[in-house]
């Protein structure tokens, strides 16, 4: 990104205006990124950059460079702000940086992009560096192995070997100092291998010591074959009696790592000090046990060369545990000559999804380069084999052999393989970096405490069904919910316990909505549901949103454990109907947020819409289901019976149909609470509470006179018959009252048995084994088909009172119950007809062969109790 003058302006209101919106998004980035002006004052700074210079963010704004920086880094820095603002465009810089301690060294790479004014004045300098430590370190490290093994093979003497391997090592991890001593014959005392930056009076002080259990780092790592770590040699017991020697000459840490041969014997130690107390990073630590594994390879090979027999098989093996080295390296390594690709190791073969190393070997490197990098991947390479130079690391894709790309680092290296030049390739997968982008990509737009999408996702989610709402005409809900009380609750036990209630709540709202819906925290004890209520109408969006928000109300008035102890809350809700071009999204959240504080006005623990006629309509619909628990806990339902006679006028039974004197509401109309109790669940209790005490009248009539005969007809409702446990409880009901199953007839619709038929057929097939019969309710007014119709054990058709009714002046409907009373007869059932009002009505039905009848005619629904006393009085 180059920002010419005219942008200057933009980025000084954006320094100004959105100083901290920018610092936030730059301490969400992992790099480290700074803002500094020509006079090398930095503006602004993220908090990965500060940590490096032991700063804070708000401590380093105005500070010079000075403050963390020696002269010579400054004229370094002011050399590279010359060269970009006098090219006017993005640089890239490698340099390596000591952190605020002088201790650790941080290698990166840093793009500046220059800044000027309206005038064309350079004015500001935008940085982000790269910790590239590792990569490099890594490479490098396996580079100058190489080359060891290179002088190896060369049968370069010992010490000149050491030598080169020290100064190499000190060069990749500056601050370091590089010690090599090797064990005499004796196996007794260390004597003086290679140490180019160790002073050299302490070289020949320690030069045959004696190993031991106590003898610094060096003498105890042969002593015990172990690593030994000193951090601060001050203080360590292993120093004691050498402590004073190595604080004379500036040492004050030392790391020692036994070299082993490969049978395990003590070979020397591989040490590195440092003149600052400190600990090995990872990386350094396994550096220096590769260069301990390394080294003894190399002083064995010496060894064992004064034999030529021993020499020759050393030489094999050598060469097996040089190859390892590679086949170990945790890095992508190959090499190629002319493209050519004649090695790869393990870590290639899985980078590239190889399965065996012939699947690349013999391959040219550009049937792996992906295709937007051939040009420059082989540009790489051709230079490397013709000017036998080490190119620079760049960011490339390959092409696994699966098909797939991964975006990888390249450093390429030219080396001597077999004997002629080629070009060694080491390969970091990059995948790691990109998921930790998609991390920081998830923390942008999820709550980190609850897991749930945050504020800024929300309301991109409300925005979009805002949209969708428009172009399917259909209506949506959003739910704006706080916790009662959280303040309080936060005060008195602590955030720990907060944040635990809050986890809590969280999952119990989602368990309240569909996975359509949103649920999202957008505040401190703040919840945001977005609800895909799939509504043609307001009303109907509104009903779903009611229902939901009372899931969530009594969900989030369930006791929470928190630290073991239980503790209640509630909830407030504010709902608000929304469709685009109705509503914008500012407005519906606005509007929900109103309506939530409406509901803590009220008493909290509650739920309040937007819309006063629909806040009316959800408190009515409310308040008539808890009332309806309440009656049926109060036992206000009771059963109504309606006379049911055979076409000589004779009753035959009757049908149970259940009513609700309610104390509050008088006698309410089935019409008002049956429907309600299909949609929340209270139809399943109350269906149960019906055929028990049905069944219980069954027994009453088989004792009193004339009635012994007579039949009960039970309506049972689509969720009752669909339920899991219906055969059992129609058992249950008939075991527990003593009724003869006999005299027990249960009426379906005909909509519940067009889904799943062959089930529907079992299950009456296994209550009618019971010796229930079964009556098809409301016959013509549903979706029946002969085809399953004759399939279905029943012993009844009802003919529906809308047939009925009209049956003297619609010649349709006479049609229709006369062919419903044939079609009866023909499938070997019994025909009623309901409805019936008038002795013409009977009369015609009469002469259709019609089999019974129930309506207002022979009597109106009554209590068994009035039932009984009518019939008396009639002489029945």
């Amino acid at each position: 990104m180059i920002i010419k003058p005219e942008s200057s302006a933009a980025l000084n209101q954006l320094l100004t205006s959105n100083l901290d919106l920018l610092q936030r998004f730059m301490d969400a980035l992992p790099e480290h990124c700074f803002v500094k002006n020509v006079r090398n004052e930095l503006l602004l700074m993220n908090q990965a950059g500060a940590k490096m210079l032991g700063s804070t963010t708000s401590a380093i704004r105005g500070k010079h460079l000075s403050t963390w920086l020696n002269a010579e880094h400054l004229a370094c820095i002011a050399r590279q702000d010359e060269q970009v603002f006098a090219q006017g465009t993005t640089l890239r810089f490698e340099e390596t940086l000591w952190d605020a301690s002088q201790s650790l060294y941080v290698r990166t790479v840093t793009s500046k992009t220059p800044v000027f004014d309206a005038q064309g004045q350079a004015e500001y300098v935008i940085g982000l560096t790269l910790d590239v430590t590792e990569q490099k370190c890594l490479a490098a490290q396996t580079s100058s192995e190489l080359h060891l093994l290179e002088m190896l093979a060369k049968q370069t003497p010992l010490p000149e070997l050491l030598e080169a391997y020290a100064h190499s090592f000190e060069s990749i991890f500056p601050g370091v100092i590089c010690s090599v001593l090797l064990m005499d014959a004796d196996g007794v005392h260390l004597r003086h291998g290679a140490a180019p930056s160790l002073p050299q009076a302490y070289c020949k002080a320690i030069d045959g010591v004696a190993i031991g259990a106590s003898v610094g780092s060096c003498g105890t790592a042969a002593f015990t074959k172990q690593a030994v770590i000193a951090r601060d040699i001050a203080h360590d017991p292993l120093w004691q009696d050498y402590k004073d020697l190595a604080l004379a000459q500036g040492l004050r840490a030392c790391w020692s790592i036994p070299i082993l041969s490969t049978q395990g014997a003590v070979l020397g130690t591989f040490a590195n000090y440092h003149l600052q107390p400190r600990s090995p990073q990872p990386l350094e630590l396994q550096a220096i046990q590769r260069s301990a594994y390394l080294l003894g390879l190399v002083i064995e090979h010496h060894q064992i060369s004064k034999s030529l027999v021993e020499q020759e098989a050393a030489l094999r093996e050598s060469e097996a545990r040089y190859r390892t080295l590679v086949e170990w390296s945790p890095e992508a390594v190959a090499v190629h000559r002319a493209g050519i690709i004649l090695y790869v190791n393990p870590a290639c073969l899985n980078l590239l999804r190889a399965q065996c190393p012939t699947d690349l070997i013999g391959k040219h490197i550009a049937d792996i380069l992906h295709p937007d990098f051939h040009e420059i991947g082989l540009a790489r390479a051709q230079q490397a084999m013709a000017l036998g130079i080490d190119a620079p690391m760049i960011e490339e894709k390959l092409l696994r052999l699966d098909g797939t790309v991964v975006d990888v680092e390249i450093q390429s290296a030219a080396i001597v393989y077999d004997g002629a030049p080629a070009v060694y390739v080491v390969a970091h997968d990059l995948s790691k970096r990109l998921e930790d982008q998609e991390t920081i990509h998830h923390l942008a737009f999820f709550d980190a405490l609850t897991g749930l999408p945050n504020r800024r996702l929300m309301l991109d989610r409300l925005q979009q069904a805002l949209a969708s709402s428009e172009r399917k005409q259909l209506y949506g809900a959003l739910l704006m919910l706080d916790l009662d009380n959280f303040k309080q609750l936060n005060d008195l036990l602590g955030h720990k316990v907060g944040d635990q209630l809050l986890q809590q709540a969280a999952q119990r709202v989602q368990t309240c909505v569909r996975k359509s819906d949103s649920v999202g925290r957008v505040g401190g004890d703040e919840f945001m549901v977005l609800l895909d209520t799939y509504a043609y109408t307001p009303s109907q969006a509104a009903q779903y949103a009611e229902t939901v928000a009372q899931k969530i109300l009594a969900q989030l008035a369930e006791p929470y454990l928190l630290q073991g102890k239980s503790f209640t809350s509630t909830s407030s809700i504010g709902a608000m109907v929304f469709m685009q071009g109705i509503e914008n999204r500012d407005d519906v959240v606005k509007h929900a947020d109103a309506a939530m504080y409406q509901a803590k006005a009220a008493g909290r623990n509650t739920v309040r819409f937007f819309d006063p006629a629909m806040q009316a309509q959800a408190v009515a619909r409310a308040e008539f289901e808890q009332d309806m628990r309440v009656g049926f806990e109060q036992q206000e339902f009771t059963l109504f019976y309606q006379l049911q006679v055979d076409i000589r006028g004779h009753p035959t039974g009757a049908e149970a149909l259940v009513r609700w004197r309610s104390a509050k509401r008088g006698m309410v109309s089935p019409l008002e609470f049956i429907g309600l109790a299909e949609e929340n669940g209270m139809i399943l209790p109350l269906g149960q509470y019906v055929l028990e005490a049905a069944c219980a009248q069954l027994v009453q009539w088989a004792s009193t006179p004339g009635m012994a005969h007579w039949t009960v007809a039970v309506n049972v409702s689509a969720r009752q018959f669909a339920h899991v446990n219906f055969v059992d409880n129609v058992v249950l009901a008939l075991e527990k009252t003593g009724a003869n199953p006999l005299r027990l007839k249960l009426e379906l619709t005909e909509s519940m048995l067009v889904k799943d038929v062959d089930a529907v057929i079992a299950k009456m097939n296994a209550i009618k084994a019971l010796g229930v019969s079964f009556s098809l309710d409301d016959f013509g007014t549903g979706y029946s088909s002969l085809s399953y119709l004759k399939l279905l054990p029943l012993a009844q058709l009802k003919i529906d009172q809308s047939f009925v009714r009209d049956l003297l002046t619609d010649p349709n409907d006479a049609i229709i119950a006369r062919t419903i009373i044939g079609l009866g007869h023909s499938l070997g059932m019994r025909v009623i007809a309901e409805g019936v009002e008038t002795v013409s009505q009977r009369d015609l039905l009469t002469g259709m062969d019609c089999d019974a009848f129930q309506g207002y005619y022979f009597g109106r629904p009554m209590s068994a109790d009035e039932l009984l006393k009518t019939l008396s009085k009639i002489g029945l």
